[in-house]
């Protein structure tokens, strides 16, 4: 065989491997993600959701210890959602245990936090995936960044930390566009885990997002970051029904069906919104799509629709380990 067709055999191989084992359960990407277990509203505590899974990584390291991923093609990259969810994991076990284990390898993660901010303040996304974004960057990324970097200044008071925060939060104020991670239409603000055109808004990481500028607001109560997280969630209490697909929640905005793995999480995070709002449209929703999860009939026709979907769309590279 000619190593083209040996390099695509190893690709879909790669891939084949992956999807089973995220159908299995079995995939580190895809571990529950329940309310954080330290969780305090209106408290830089624990972080909102339960990330302490993501501690479990037993895939390639560098040299300091941070994890390295591979990509279906083969190109090894260290990929910087993975690295500031484990991060955000070994915070809370370390309020929960007082492990100084967990301590350290938060502060080896937010150091690299500090070491590969680029000048714009962001780090690259999505570039290693050769997707046709808008931005390299990411408000999924930006947010748990402000997130990690905001328990970072509030255990060291190292003044590192706030300005990377800073520079992080400034990403959010560049439209999509321009090459940043926020679409501004009128009143209403989409936090975009991956820019594109025409705007695809992903539900998770925009709340991902959304939790970043809470937890940076109450870090360095910057009025902008209030302000744009008033507007933003907001404007998710509005759109939040177009999220719904009647009988499963959708996971994007082009209405992409959620896997069973992204419809917990969504109910898991709009509890958490629910516990920092008085709107109550979280509540509802998470009550609504409580019920379609309990549902035989919806999982197997959610998991019948999202296989569909991935064969008529599949992903020309992913993450495999």
């Amino acid at each position: 065989m000619s190593p083209k067709i040996v390099g695509n055999l190893l690709f879909r191989s790669r891939q084949m491997w992956y999807w089973l084992k995220m159908l299995a359960g079995k995939s580190y990407h895809r571990k529950p993600q329940n309310l954080g277990r330290v969780f305090e509203p209106n408290k830089l505590a624990g972080y909102f959701n339960d990330l302490t899974g993501k501690i479990l990584w037993t895939g390639e390291i560098d040299a300091d210890g941070v994890p390295v991923n591979t990509l279906s093609n083969g190109r090894k990259f260290q990929f910087p959602i993975l690295i500031t969810q484990k991060a955000l994991g070994h915070w809370d076990r370390w309020l929960a245990e007082k492990d100084d284990k967990d301590k350290q390898q938060f502060l080896i993660l937010c150091n690299w936090l500090l070491e590969h901010q680029d000048e714009s303040g962001g780090w690259d996304t999505w570039q290693p995936f050769q997707r046709p974004q808008h931005s390299k960057y990411s408000a999924m990324t930006q947010g748990q960044a402000l997130s990690v970097l905001s328990r970072a200044l509030k255990l060291t008071n190292d003044p590192r930390f706030q300005q990377a925060a800073e520079k992080a939060f400034d990403l959010f104020l560049i439209g999509a566009e321009e090459g940043g991670v926020t679409y501004f239409e009128g009143d209403a603000v989409f936090l975009e885990e991956a820019p594109s055109q025409p705007r695809n808004t992903v539900l998770n990481g925009w709340i991902f997002a959304l939790f970043g500028l809470y937890d940076y607001n109450l870090a360095i109560d910057q009025a902008g970051a209030g302000e744009l997280f008033e507007r933003s969630i907001d404007t998710l209490a509005q759109h939040l029904a177009g999220y719904d697909s009647g009988y499963w929640s959708y996971y994007d905005s082009q209405k992409h069906i959620s896997s069973r793995f992204y419809h917990s999480l969504h109910i898991s995070q709009l509890k958490a919104l629910s516990l920092i709002s008085e709107n109550r449209v979280f509540e509802k929703y998470h009550q609504r799509w409580t019920s379609f999860e309990d549902g035989f009939i919806n999982r197997t026709r959610a998991f019948a629709v999202k296989a569909f979907q991935k064969l008529k769309e599949p992903a020309r590279i992913t993450i495999v380990k």
